[in-house]
């Protein structure tokens, strides 16, 4: 009978610590037909977030998440690409015989981001999907990752520079703020916090967040078992920078290669008494700039994660819909869904910033652009009125890979300002605020 060592049973040696026969194990001493070890990752998926949930291709949280319902959607779940060059990195690896024959490996986890198998193709559910392994030789390998997996990459390789794949920036699109992504909301007769499984980010639903494995604890694989070496014990931590015997597991910590920008919008000078909607909003570069902000396609370098080959500079829009704006009313008004009484400005407080969605977009990064270098427009719409575009041009600053840098404006009757701007873990980073 043909024995192989999956990653589940991997997951399982390590958190009983059992110490097992080789027979025990199913890992004879020389890989072969009868008994052949397939390459185990851990979902060990930091992946630079805080602890908010996944929304469709956008990665939220430190686990890569999925609608159970959407499994077979490839924008709800599209699993991880890996791929396995020589030790080198100039050529790609040969597997030990099975129904992957080549470099290029597809890995699914369930809806909670664990218990990742490698597969050839998605069933209906994923307890329905048949793990195909990926099985290694004694020769070592390095494995290369990113997300989203993309069946149609074809790639050639004589160095590791080789390895990038296609990015991309969508340019327009619209964003369902239905969901309420506020960290506080109106619960019958009092201020709520939101829980931690709706805190997502509201994007659009095609838009992806690309990430990429760095490698930084080693890259090297192999079966356990290289001519001359000491065998690598079932139980064995992961040892990727061993370059003669690393054995087959390896921890996949993904990084951001992309950065977000966030906005979120609120009534805070009696702009009116009734509903205004937060219809769209705008990122351009400023007229006379040096062009910084892009869209379009891009490359991404699977060893760290640098992005090249941009080239689209005219901006990008989102249309908004189902986003009223909080109102912040007078101490003596009434508190209800859609007005806020403030009461200071801490992470705890009933505030604008905590009462308000963010909408938001993934954008390539940007080392550093100066004052007058990229404008942002807000539209606000109340009723049928003529919508009201408010331009404002934004401070110098970094939009760095990782980083979800959240502007808040509050709308008055004369001007949009930004109230507050700054960072927390996407890293989200919350700016100051900023008048309309």
């Amino acid at each position: 009978m043909k024995t192989t060592k999956t990653m589940w049973v991997m997951l399982i040696a390590l958190l009983t610590a059992t110490s097992c026969s080789e027979t025990e194990t199913g890992i004879d001493p020389e890989p072969g037909n009868d008994g052949q070890v397939s390459l185990g990752i851990t979902p060990n998926l930091k992946v630079d977030a805080g602890t908010k949930a996944a929304t469709k291709s956008v990665v939220s949280g430190e686990t890569i998440t999925y609608p159970v319902k959407q499994f077979t959607s490839s924008d709800y779940a599209p699993g991880l690409g890996v791929l396995v060059t020589n030790s080198g990195a100039t050529g790609w690896y040969m597997p030990d015989g099975t129904e992957y024959t080549g470099h290029h490996v597809w890995y699914m986890g369930d809806d909670t981001g664990k218990n990742w198998i490698s597969i050839k193709e998605k069933k209906d559910t994923y307890e329905s999907t048949k793990e195909v392994p990926y099985y290694l030789t004694k020769e070592v390998g390095k494995v290369y990752a990113y997300y989203p997996y993309n069946s149609s990459i074809s790639l050639s390789i004589s160095r590791e520079s080789d390895l990038k794949i296609p990015v991309k920036v969508l340019a327009s699109g619209e964003i369902d703020a239905t969901a309420n992504n506020a960290k506080k909301y109106w619960k019958t007769n009092a201020w709520a916090a939101t829980a931690k499984a709706d805190l997502v980010n509201l994007s659009l639903s095609t838009e992806k967040d690309y990430l990429y494995f760095a490698g930084e604890a080693g890259r090297n694989v192999n079966n356990g078992r290289a001519s001359g070496q000491t065998p690598v014990a079932p139980d064995a931590d992961p040892d990727n920078t061993n370059e003669n015997n690393p054995g087959y597991k390896i921890n996949l910590d993904m990084k951001h290669a992309m950065a977000m920008i966030s906005f979120r919008v609120y009534d805070g000078g009696h702009l009116s008494d009734k509903d205004v909607n937060f219809t769209k909003f705008e990122v351009k570069n400023h007229t006379g700039g040096s062009n910084q902000f892009k869209t379009g396609d891009g490359m991404m370098a699977l060893t760290d994660g640098a992005i090249t080959g941009t080239s689209t500079t005219t901006g990008m829009s989102r249309t908004v819909t189902n986003y009223i704006l909080m109102r912040q009313i007078d101490e003596e008004g009434t508190e209800g869904e859609h007005a806020f009484i403030s009461t200071g400005t801490s992470t705890s407080s009933i505030n604008g910033k905590n009462v308000s969605r963010t909408v938001s977009a993934v954008i390539y990064p940007i080392a550093t652009f100066d004052d007058n270098e990229i404008d942002v427009e807000i539209t606000l719409q109340e009723g049928s009125n003529t919508a009201v575009v408010y331009p404002i041009t934004l401070q110098g600053n970094t939009w760095e890979a990782g980083n979800n840098y959240i502007y808040t404006f509050s709308a008055g009757r004369n001007k949009l300002t930004v109230v507050d701007v700054a960072v927390e873990a996407w890293v989200d980073n919350e700016q100051d605020e900023i008048p309309l």
